[in-house]
């Protein structure tokens, strides 16, 4: 009888439901190099999926491709992950900008890939998005998503208004940021509480001034418990100052409110107060601000 052995290769892939939804709005510096703490992160904690937001200017910028040869390398290492997904920051002013400015950043976002498939976009993160609940709001971005999959073949889409919004608007995106403010306001609002339980999976929270030195799994471990598809904690308002240890404490919190642990510990794990900011290309993901 012949006799035949196989050899397995196995590929671990995501098993975790809740996403850590990352807004990269920093400059990578040179060859990617401020992102690296970013990097081990997401190559130590095969297990979780990260939805990873780049953002070059507000949006992809008026060069088409990127140019940049430290952002081209930092695209294409994410895209090198099996447990990234990348997406592409579209800014829509609460429904006051322009759709045709809107669909050519998507197709902007879509064409990156043509030339060079490690720099593909996954999805589109609308950001600014309206909490209005009137039928022009509700067309507006169910034409921008319809545009951005059609664009993009499987994207996925977020949309973040930022704070409770209509239901409806669940229907348009996969991912919808239902809270986008400070550690000491999410845990003064409970806004899980104020979100019916049938959309939790399609919400995500972008949770900022969280102290470095927080233990973020008790609120992890309660959002997991809540069906929660999504979150996120940073140190800063504007997502361009990174803490090493607070990246592994979030992923570490995750990946064990999903029942199980990272399957690849860093062996060199960085420190907990290593911060990371560049004002080298102060244009480089230029996040605006708003009142809500």
């Amino acid at each position: 009888m012949l006799k035949i052995t196989l050899t397995s290769f196995i590929f671990i892939l995501p098993t975790i439901s809740l996403h850590v939804l990352l807004p990269l709005y920093l400059y990578p510096g040179d060859n990617a190099e401020a992102w690296e703490p970013i990097f081990s992160t997401i190559s130590t904690h095969t297990q979780v999926q990260f939805d990873v937001v780049v953002n070059p200017n507000s949006g992809p910028g008026t060069t088409g491709a990127p140019t940049d040869a430290n952002i081209i390398a930092g695209i294409q290492k994410l895209n090198s992950y099996p447990n990234v997904q990348t997406m592409g920051y579209v800014l829509t002013g609460h429904g006051s900008r322009a759709m045709h400015d809107i669909t050519n950043d998507v197709d902007t976002y879509a064409s990156w890939g043509s030339d060079d498939s490690n720099l593909h976009i996954g999805g589109i993160y609308f950001d600014e998005v309206s909490s209005e609940t009137t039928s022009t709001m509700y067309s507006f971005y169910q034409s921008a998503a319809e545009h951005a999959r059609s664009s993009i073949s499987g994207a996925r889409i977020a949309f973040n208004p930022g704070t409770i919004a209509p239901t409806q608007y669940f229907d348009y995106c996969d991912t919808m940021v239902e809270f986008e403010a400070s550690l000491s306001d999410y845990q003064s609002q409970n806004p899980v509480q104020k979100i019916p339980e049938q959309y939790h999976e399609k919400t995500g929270f972008q949770i900022y001034s969280t102290p470095a030195d927080t233990d973020v799994s008790p609120i992890v471990q309660a959002a997991a418990g809540e069906g929660v598809g999504a979150i996120f904690f940073g140190v800063d308002c504007c997502y361009k100052v990174w803490d090493a240890g607070l990246l592994n404490a979030m992923a570490d919190a995750v990946s064990g409110a999903g029942g199980a642990a990272s399957s690849e510990p860093a062996a060199n794990p960085p420190p907990s107060n290593a911060t990371l900011f560049s004002s080298r290309t102060p244009n480089f993901n230029l996040r605006r601000k708003w009142s809500k």
